[in-house]
């Protein structure tokens, strides 16, 4: 067994998934809220504006969390920060759970808003920059399997405490056993060759190295490739990328979570128990169905996403998955607008159509997303760049979860469907022409070819 343990494969896989504890830690609030806030509304009575500052203060958090995380990412190393949004989560967890008062509590929210922010940035980027060009995809995606395994932890925690009037504080205080257990694995981390080469301490950039590959020439080649890639960035400054032959990159990264967002998975997961209810589900099934099937299906087929990545490459799976998800984000609008009112074919062809969603989103936009923007920036900037996209996530995603339910009562569950599918067609075009391919590719190549690419474009 010790053997095992000295294979660099396998001790890059332990260290993958270390690093996404954190994703579990982003899955498990994403979920559990959805099981405390009714209680909450019950116990303190929240009228709707209170109820959505309260969602509001977590995702604010997150923004303010995931622009800092890139600043201290490039300027303190990638393995820092994750040990530090441990401690921040635990104590946003565990002070939400004993909040006396609506404003304590959303003070506490914020406090995990900005842990969660700093994980979407931190930990993709750490995965990346220790993973090999042929397994990164099935590594970095490991965040996105823990956060879908987060999610659905959550939601069999929030039904284990039932439905108690204090039971929200339990359910929040769950989530800092969570951190606890990322702080006490994060001394295991290495820290990133890339990050340490930049800030010429070669020695322990090799001795890093030593961990991970097993061929000493392979250990020089790598080092020599590195220096190659940082010499090569000749812009350092975030606003000279932004403007500069990067434009497209942040274009790209932007958009992918556009997209990943405004096909409305969250909304879908946030109310799927209100969309099978109505869709003539009862209030229980609806709930188990939302618990179980999601849940699970979401874990699974993100397990496939991971097999699948490094063979069959990023822009083929985001083809099937936004085509998949744009049929069946139509298939359902068409559902609700042909039936009108609940009945038994209807139901069972919603539930389809939205497994069908979720299955062809774990497959592809899902760990994409968080992929491609680890891949796609320098070295140099890669914790500043992220930290955009990143924090693009997170405002997107309050966007269309507070957009979800006024469209619902204003445009009718069909319309609101087939404008969801309609973002979905326009991801597919999105992804065909503006993302590049870089599977199987080094990190330092894949900067190569846009540098070559840029180049190539007509000065503007």
């Amino acid at each position: 067994m010790s053997t095992v343990f000295r294979s660099p494969g396998v001790r890059r896989h332990v260290l993958a998934a270390i690093a996404s504890t954190g994703g579990l830690l982003f899955g498990f609030d994403t979920g559990i809220i959805s099981g405390a806030l009714p209680l909450i509304q019950q116990d303190w009575r929240l009228d709707t504006f209170t109820s959505s500052l309260l969602v509001a203060a977590l995702l604010g958090g997150a923004v303010v969390g995931a622009l800092i995380a890139g600043q201290v990412c490039d300027r303190l190393g990638r393995r820092e920060i994750i040990t530090a949004t441990s401690a921040t989560f635990a104590l946003g967890a565990f002070g939400s759970g004993l909040a006396p008062s609506i404003d304590w509590l959303i003070a506490s929210r914020a406090v995990v808003g900005l842990a969660l922010g700093a994980i979407s940035v931190s930990v993709p980027l750490h995965i990346a920059e220790i993973a090999p060009a042929k397994s990164r995809g099935a590594l970095v995606s490991c965040n996105q399997l823990a956060i879908t395994i987060g999610i659905l932890l959550a939601y069999v925690t929030a039904a284990l405490l039932g439905s108690d009037h204090e039971a929200w504080r339990h359910m929040f205080m769950a989530g800092s056993a969570l951190a606890v257990l990322l702080g006490i694995t994060s001394v295991a981390l290495l820290e990133s060759p890339r990050w340490l080469v930049w800030q010429d301490d070669e020695q322990e950039a090799r001795r890093v190295l030593g961990e991970l590959i097993a061929q000493p020439q392979d250990i020089d080649r790598e080092i020599d490739r590195i220096k190659r890639g940082l010499k090569a960035e000749t812009e350092n400054r975030l606003g000279k990328l932004i403007r500069g032959r990067g434009r497209p990159e942040m274009i790209t990264g932007i958009g992918l979570y556009f997209f990943q967002q405004f096909v409305g998975i969250n909304a879908i997961l946030y109310f799927a128990p209100s969309i099978f209810t109505k869709a003539g589900f009862d209030g229980q099934t609806a709930a188990l169905l939302a618990t179980v099937a999601i849940g699970v299906l979401n874990v699974l087929m993100t397990v496939l996403a991971m097999r699948l990545l490094d063979r069959v490459g990023r822009r083929p799976l985001l083809s099937i998955g936004f085509s998949g998800m744009a049929l069946s984000l139509l298939a359902a609008g068409l559902t609700f607008m042909v039936f009108g009112e609940a009945s038994g074919a209807q139901r069972w062809l919603v539930l389809l159509a939205l497994l069908t969603f979720i299955a062809c989103f774990a497959v592809s936009i899902g760990p994409i997303g968080w992929l491609m923007i680890s891949e796609i920036y320098p070295t140099t900037l890669r914790g500043r760049a992220m930290s955009i996209p990143s924090a693009a996530h997170w405002l997107f995603n309050a966007v269309v979860s507070f957009s979800f339910l006024p469209l619902l009562l204003h445009l009718g569950d069909g319309p609101t469907f087939g404008l969801f599918a309609l973002f979905g067609m326009a991801g597919w075009f999105f992804c065909r022409f503006l993302v590049p391919e870089t599977k199987g590719l080094a990190l330092e190549e894949i900067q190569e070819q846009q540098a070559a690419r840029a180049a190539a474009r007509p000065p503007t």
